[in-house]
């Protein structure tokens, strides 16, 4: 079956109403059920939403949602490995357990169709190519952003929802979830109503607190602000900080690896804020334990195991 394009579907237009809900929705040409229930839902959510929200700061990005200062449900505290850095160990010796992630160059291999439904079966195909890991499965799409004007929002919506149930039905009993780029992490304070929809079909969230700087209570900022964003949206499903022990490309220390006692921080801060981190690095470059960073993760790993296992 031939890929279907939204430029080739005809869209919905949304009429704009009071304090930026829309009074109407025109439906235009096929597809109109699925239209139709991702537009009334979003709605919902987005009328739901927009009495309370208050704006918070997280130092780069500002979100719609309040803070939330509690510590994450009660739970195991997962350490995923999504590294793939040349010469790797064998993570799972010290407890680590391997995750799965599918990059969007294996949804759109051209991108001319980048943005558009793929066919169903083929992705699924995909799919059931990269959950052989134990871990969740992370679809990784980050130009898709639900902002911009509403008819995109919603276009990008549309695809992202159908891509996750997409993915759920192929990895039955696998956690999945998006890469919190631009899709889950950060929502644009206008449209939390299409991350309220998008979050209904996912399992989990997964929203990046990397390195780019060396401001501890900036990056302890930003975990307390990715927390309260998660738990706003959905607080019943569990946070997973994706980690990179290297510093941010477009940074002072771009590349770097992060010293052993400033990492340590982000892991016991990760551990006070989320259910579970995914490390995550790059396969360009051979791995690297000069500064520590892995012997810090190896003594908490075994630290969280210790605790854990006498609960």
């Amino acid at each position: 079956m031939a890929t279907i394009c939204w430029q080739r579907v005809a869209m919905s237009k949304i009429l704009p109403g009071r304090n930026g809900l829309p009074s109407a929705i025109v439906l235009q040409g096929s597809n109109m059920r699925f239209q139709a229930a991702i537009l009334l839902s979003a709605a919902v959510a987005i009328a739901t939403a927009s009495a309370g929200s208050k704006t918070v700061n997280a130092d780069t990005e500002e979100n719609s949602f309040a803070s939330v200062q509690e510590a994450p449900q009660a739970g195991s505290f997962v350490i995923y490995d999504n590294l793939f850095y040349r010469g790797k160990p064998d993570t799972a010796r010290e407890g680590l357990v391997a995750s799965n992630i599918i990059y969007e160059g294996k949804i759109w291999p051209s991108k001319n169709d980048y943005g558009s439904l793929p066919n169903r079966a083929e992705f699924q195909a995909t799919v059931r190519e990269h959950i052989a890991n134990p871990g969740p499965l992370v679809l990784d799409i980050e130009e898709m952003p639900l902002k911009g004007s509403p008819e995109i929002a919603l276009r990008n919506l549309q695809v992202l929802t159908k891509l996750a149930d997409w993915a759920r039905e192929a990895a039955p009993g696998k956690v999945v979830g998006y890469y919190g780029t631009n899709t889950l992490s950060n929502v644009p304070s206008a449209n939390p109503g299409y991350a309220r929809e998008l979050a209904r079909h996912v399992d989990a969230f997964f929203p990046p607190m990397y390195t780019f700087d060396d401001d501890r209570a900036k990056w302890e900022r930003r975990a307390k602000a990715a927390q309260s964003e998660a738990r706003q949206l959905d607080d019943k499903k569990p946070v997973y900080f994706y980690l990179w022990p290297q510093y941010h490309d477009r940074t002072q220390k771009h590349f770097q690896f992060i010293d052993a006692s400033y990492w340590k921080f982000q892991l016991e801060t990760a551990r006070r804020y989320s259910n579970g981190i995914v490390l995550w690095g790059p396969s360009r470059y051979d791995w690297n334990d000069a500064t520590g960073w892995w012997t810090a993760t190896v003594e908490f790993s075994h630290a969280v195991h210790s605790m854990q296992s006498v609960k």
